[in-house]
C-alpha cells in the first residue's frame, strides 16, 4: 500500500513537473516566435499599382512590404480578396496581416497600424462635364460645406474604404459603396453617384487596363489632392504582433534611409507631383529605360549643348509603367510632363483625341526628307507629325556563332518557330546555364503581346474579324501560342516566365542564351563588349516564321511628343527636334561608339562605315525599307500592336491569360477562351458591337 502510494505520487510529481516544462516551453516559444516565425500571411486586393494577383511582387506597396519582411527574414505569403473581406480576414485574425490600409483618423480597431509608406494622392473624382472652378473654395477643403456648395451629394466609395472624418457622419452626403475600382467608375459614368473617392494612381491604373472607353470623361478636383500614405496592418490578435510590426518599422527605416523606397516609387512614376513646375528654366521629360535614352542623358549631362542651362529632369521608367501612367494622366485630362517619349501606337491615337501638339515648324538643318518612311508614317496623323522619331526597331534573331559552330549547325535562310526550338533543343544545357530561346513572357501589351502578336500574324492569324469581333480562339491562334508556350517552356530559362526584353538582353549578353528573338535596338547592347560577354560571337538574322512570312517583322518607334497641357511648349519642341536630329546622331556616335547611337530612323544613320561596324545594321535597314506602310494601320490585323484606344486593355487582358498558359497554371485552350471572353466584353464596352 504505501509503495503503491509512493508510486502514484512519484507519477503525480513526474506528470505535474513535464506540464510544468511543456508550459514553460509555450511561453517561451510565444515569446520568442517572432524571432523564430520565418513566413507571414497577408491579405491584400488587386489594386494596381499597389498589389497585383498576377505577380504578387509587382505593385510599389507589394514591392516595399516584401522588401522590409525580407529583411527581417520573413517570407510573406500573399493572397488575394476583395478589399473588404481582406480586411475583415485581418481584423479577425484568420490571416496574420493586411495591406494597404489607408491613413484614417479611425483605426480599425483590431489592427496595430505600421509606420506609413509613401505613395502618391488621393482625391475626388468627378465627371469632366462638371464646372466647379469657380464654385471651389480651397479654404473649405472635402467639408459638407464645400461639397454642398458644389452640388455633389451622392459619394461614391470601394467597399471597406475609410472616409476622411469630415465626411463619415455627414447628414447631406450618401455614401455608395462599390465592391471593385471598375465598378466604382462604372457608377460614376452612368450616374449613379456624383462624385468618387480615390487613391488618383488606382483610377488612372483602372481606366487604363479595364475601362479604356472611360478615357478623358473624369477630373480630379485638384483643390482637394491630399497625400495618400499606405499601411501594413497587423491583427492585435497575434501574440506577437507588437514585436512583428516593431521590426517592420525598422525595416522600413532602412529602406526609407538607403534610398531604396525613393527608388521603387520612382520607377512607379510616384516621384512626381502635378502642379510642381512653372520655369522656362526646367523641363520635365519622361522617358522608358531603353539604351537610347541612356547615351542621350550622358552626352547632355557630361557636355556643352545648345541646352546646357536648362534643368532637365529626366523620369525615366519601365516601359509599360510609363505607357500606364502617361495614359492614366491623359485619361482624367492631366499630364505631369512638358516633353514625352511615346510609342507609334499612341502618337496617332491620341493626336486623333487632341491630346498632342503638332511639329508643325521644322528647323530649316532637320531635313525631314532623311526620316525612313516607315518611321514617319506611323507618327503622322491627317499629314502632319505629332511624333519626332528617336529610335525605331523592327524583330530580329540573335544567336550564338560559336555555339552553332560546335554543333555543326547551319540556320536555314529562313528561320521558322520550329527550326528555332529543335536547334535551340540541341545546343541548349540547363545544367550549366545555358537555355536555348529567350522570349517575352513578362505580362504588357508591350511585352509577351508585342512577340506573341507578329506570332500569331505569321500563322496566318488576325485580332479581329471585319465586324471587329476577336478572333482568340481561332485555329491561327491555338497554333501560334501552342508554339509560343512550347518554347517558352522547353527552350527558356526553367521557371522565369516573366521575363521582360530587358532581362533576356542581359541573359543573352552574359552568355545564358542561345538564341534571343526581339527588338533589332537590343543588337548595341550585346556587341558592345563593355556590357557583353559574348560580343564577339552574335550572328543575326530575320525574325522566325510560322506558316507565312506576312507580320512576321514588327515596327516599332519610340518618338519625343509634347502634350497639349504642356507648360514649356516651345523649349520641349526645341529639345526634340535637336535629340532627333542628324546632327545629334552623329555626335553620339562620335562620342560613344557606333553602338550608342539612335538607329532605325534616319537613311544617314546606315553610312558604309556604320553598315560594315554593325553586324545588324543591314538586316535592320533593309527590314526597315520593307515594311509595308499600311499594315501598320489596318485595325483588324495590326503588327505587334492593333491601332486602337482599347488595345492597352486588350493587351494586358490577353497576356495575363497567355503568361498563365506558361506557367501551366491553365491549358492553352482555357486561357484563350477567357481572353476571348474578356476581349468581347472590352470591345462592346467600347461600343463596337453589341452582340
Amino acid at each position: 500500500m504505501n509503495n503503491w502510494s509512493g508510486s502514484i505520487n512519484s507519477n503525480i510529481i513526474g506528470l505535474f513537473s513535464i506540464f510544468l516544462i511543456l508550459l514553460g516551453s509555450y511561453t517561451f516559444s510565444l515569446s520568442v516566435c517572432a524571432e523564430q516565425r520565418n513566413t507571414i500571411t497577408l491579405a491584400t486586393s488587386e489594386a494596381s499599382p499597389f498589389s497585383s494577383a498576377h505577380d504578387p511582387k509587382q505593385g510599389y506597396v507589394n514591392e516595399i512590404i516584401h522588401l522590409a519582411f525580407e529583411r527581417m527574414g520573413y517570407i510573406p505569403k500573399v493572397e488575394f480578396f476583395p478589399h473588404a473581406r481582406a480586411i475583415f480576414l485581418a481584423d479577425g485574425a484568420q490571416v496574420e496581416g493586411v495591406f494597404p490600409l489607408r491613413d484614417s483618423s479611425a483605426h480599425i480597431e483590431g489592427m496595430i497600424y505600421s509606420d506609413a509608406i509613401r505613395g502618391g494622392g488621393i482625391n475626388y473624382l468627378i465627371h469632366n462635364s462638371r464646372n466647379i472652378k469657380n464654385l471651389l473654395n480651397v479654404e473649405l477643403g472635402d467639408s459638407m460645406t464645400q461639397f454642398t456648395n458644389l452640388g455633389l451629394s451622392r459619394l461614391g466609395v470601394l467597399r471597406g474604404a475609410q472616409l476622411p472624418s469630415s465626411l463619415q457622419e455627414a447628414e447631406n452626403i450618401d455614401v455608395l459603396l462599390a465592391k471593385s475600382l471598375p465598378t466604382l467608375l462604372d457608377m460614376l459614368d452612368r450616374g449613379r453617384v456624383d462624385f468618387i473617392y480615390i487613391d488618383e494612381y488606382s483610377a488612372k491604373q483602372t481606366i487604363t487596363n479595364h475601362r479604356p472607353h472611360l478615357a478623358q470623361k473624369f477630373k480630379f478636383i485638384k483643390g482637394l489632392r491630399k497625400s495618400n500614405p499606405h499601411f501594413l496592418g497587423i491583427s492585435k490578435k497575434l501574440p506577437d504582433a507588437p514585436q512583428i510590426m516593431a521590426r517592420f518599422n525598422q525595416a522600413l527605416a532602412s529602406l526609407e534611409a538607403d534610398g531604396t523606397i525613393d527608388s521603387i516609387l520612382e520607377r512607379y512614376g510616384i516621384f512626381i507631383e502635378p502642379d510642381n513646375i512653372a520655369s522656362d528654366k526646367k523641363l520635365i521629360v519622361g522617358a522608358p529605360n531603353i539604351n537610347g535614352i541612356e547615351a542621350a542623358i550622358r552626352y547632355l549631362d557630361n557636355n556643352d549643348s545648345p541646352f546646357s542651362a536648362l534643368d532637365i529632369q529626366w523620369r525615366v521608367m519601365e516601359e509599360s509603367i510609363l505607357r500606364k501612367h502617361l495614359l492614366g494622366d491623359f485619361a482624367v485630362n492631366e499630364t505631369q510632363f512638358d516633353l514625352t517619349m511615346l510609342g507609334n501606337f499612341e502618337v496617332p491615337i491620341w493626336a486623333k483625341k487632341g491630346w498632342l501638339l503638332p511639329f508643325s515648324e521644322h528647323p530649316s538643318n532637320y531635313d525631314m526628307t532623311d526620316i525612313i518612311p516607315i518611321a514617319k508614317h506611323s507618327n503622322t496623323y491627317q499629314d502632319e507629325i505629332y511624333g519626332l522619331p528617336f529610335v525605331g526597331e523592327t524583330t530580329l534573331t540573335f544567336y550564338r556563332t560559336d555555339l552553332l559552330q560546335r554543333a555543326n549547325i547551319s540556320l536555314p535562310t529562313q528561320i521558322t518557330y520550329k527550326n528555332l526550338s529543335d536547334i535551340a533543343t540541341v545546343v541548349q544545357d540547363p545544367k550549366s546555364q545555358l537555355y536555348g530561346v529567350g522570349l517575352r513572357t513578362k505580362v504588357g501589351w508591350g511585352q509577351n503581346m508585342a512577340l506573341i502578336g507578329t506570332m500569331v500574324n505569321t500563322y496566318g492569324g488576325s485580332w479581329f474579324d471585319e465586324d471587329m469581333k476577336p478572333l482568340l480562339t481561332s485555329k491561327s491562334w491555338e497554333r501560334a501560342i501552342n508554339d509560343y508556350v512550347s518554347i517558352a517552356v522547353k527552350n527558356g530559362p526553367p521557371g522565369e516566365y516573366d521575363l521582360g526584353w530587358k532581362d533576356n538582353q542581359q541573359l543573352f549578353a552574359d552568355g545564358k542564351l542561345a538564341f534571343f528573338v526581339d527588338a533589332s535596338s537590343l543588337g548595341g547592347y550585346i556587341l558592345n563588349p563593355s556590357y557583353s560577354k559574348v560580343s564577339e560571337n552574335v550572328g543575326v538574322t530575320y525574325a522566325p516564321i510560322g506558316t507565312t512570312t506576312k507580320g512576321a517583322q514588327w515596327f516599332w518607334s519610340w518618338n519625343f511628343a509634347i502634350p497639349h497641357l504642356s507648360q514649356n511648349k516651345a523649349v520641349a519642341q526645341e529639345l526634340a527636334y535637336w535629340l532627333t536630329s542628324k546632327e545629334f546622331i552623329t555626335l553620339v556616335k562620335s562620342k560613344y561608339g557606333y553602338y550608342a547611337a539612335p538607329a532605325g530612323t534616319r537613311h544617314s544613320t546606315y553610312s558604309d562605315s556604320y553598315v560594315q561596324a554593325i553586324p545588324y545594321a543591314s538586316y535592320e535597314y533593309n527590314a526597315l525599307l520593307a515594311t509595308e506602310l499600311d499594315n501598320i494601320n489596318v485595325p483588324t490585323t495590326g503588327s505587334q500592336f492593333v491601332p486602337i484606344p482599347e488595345f492597352t486593355a486588350l493587351g494586358y487582358l490577353v497576356g495575363v491569360q497567355i503568361n498563365l498558359a506558361v506557367k501551366q497554371q491553365l491549358s492553352i485552350r482555357e486561357a484563350l477562351k477567357t481572353a476571348q471572353h474578356q476581349s468581347e466584353a472590352v470591345m462592346k464596352r467600347a461600343g463596337y458591337y453589341q452582340n
